[in-house]
């Protein structure tokens, strides 16, 4: 078995901001002749994790295929000062495949008090979002502007392999590292992305500035601390995304004019039909019968006039509509809105939940 050691330099901040401890991660990918563990072996497993302060990428190439076992061991006893796994895609190959290595040859769990985190399940919306047409590491990559030096597949590297294991030749070997490297060096460039996902799961954390437009349209602007990976754009009816690497530019568009608010419990009013509204019973009371009637749920509001702005649920009250059933809903915003960051970031990660869908 051979092993060699990389010095890793990359932007590792990410793990900072998603409270992960480096000392705790390691990143691994391996490359096998075959998908089934059954007829094929493994003969290079890769892992990056972080030691005395520096970052290593480490490699254990097999030079036959007896040396299978020996690999599983050296990569056991690294992981058992691990607590953080992850890979790409590894949920469902990489980490069965070893699994299944490890029974074979009799040989401890090496999983046992860790957590796994697959890149390509946390990052799977951005097929949609930048227009993917695949899901490949070396998709993403792309997306992000990085470019490999090996183009090779893992399926042709299988009978490269095979011409190492009969001529021994060193630029073979080369080719097989590369590939190997690049695959999990790539991991580490993709983290970045997490400030992208942090947009859609509502995480978003940076100082917010907001301005007015003369059509009253409210912009949500965010300057990240560290440029965001990928540029983009997304529109609905009424929120347009703009985000680039320098900034995040969110437009929400009101609606002006009359909508209504609907009370909650419309036994305790009357619908007045001059008026369009509902009032409560201790008033209604004085209303001439003849000028009222119970009021039902689709008829129990009171119209306000004003600019609305939209909202996927009831997140600001009051929360008015133009008809009851309606499922987002719209209000007005409260004089000091735009000074007070808890209510804009409340509002922009509300927003970006749904507008990154």
């Amino acid at each position: 078995m051979l092993q060699k050691d990389y010095p890793v330099v990359f932007p590792d901040y990410i793990l900072t901001q998603e409270e992960l401890s480096p000392d705790k991660c390691l990143f691994f990918d391996i490359e096998t002749t075959g998908l089934s563990w059954k007829t094929s072996h493994l003969y290079l497993l890769g892992a990056v994790f972080y030691e005395n302060e520096i970052w290593i990428h480490r490699q254990w190439f097999c030079q036959k295929p007896g040396e299978e076992k020996e690999v599983l061991l050296a990569f056991s006893e690294l992981l058992s000062t691990r607590k953080l796994l992850l890979h790409y895609n590894g949920t469902t190959f990489d980490v069965p495949y070893l699994m299944h290595k490890y029974t074979f040859y009799q040989l401890p769990s090496p999983w046992e008090g860790t957590r796994q985190m697959d890149l390509y399940q946390l990052f799977s919306p951005l097929k949609k979002l930048l227009h993917l047409d695949h899901m490949r590491q070396k998709d993403l990559e792309q997306a992000i502007g990085l470019f490999r030096k090996d183009w090779y597949s893992g399926g042709k590297l299988i009978e490269v392999y095979k011409k190492y294991l009969l001529s021994g030749d060193e630029d073979l070997l080369e080719m097989l590292r590369l590939h190997s490297k690049e695959d999990v060096d790539g991991m580490l460039h993709l983290l970045p992305l997490f400030s992208i996902r942090a947009l859609w799961t509502g995480n978003c954390q940076e100082f917010i500035t907001c301005n007015h437009t003369p059509e009253n349209n409210l912009i949500l602007s965010v300057q990240p601390k560290y440029p965001f990976p990928v540029r983009f754009e997304k529109e609905l009816p009424h929120a347009v995304l703009h985000v680039t690497p320098d900034q995040l530019l969110l437009e929400i568009h009101p609606e002006a004019g009359c909508k209504k608010f609907f009370y909650p419990n419309y036994k305790d009013y009357y619908y007045l039909p001059m008026e369009d509204e509902a009032i409560h019973k201790s008033v209604g009371a004085y209303v001439d019968k003849d000028h009222r009637e119970k009021a039902t749920a689709d008829n129990c509001y009171k119209k306000v006039s004003g600019c609305f702005y939209p909202q996927y649920e009831d997140l600001f009250t009051p929360a008015f509509r133009d008809e009851r059933k309606e499922k987002n809903s719209w209000f007005l915003l409260p004089g000091d809105f735009d000074e007070d960051q808890e209510q804009l970031l409340k509002y922009l990660n509300h927003l970006l939940s749904h507008v990154l869908q």
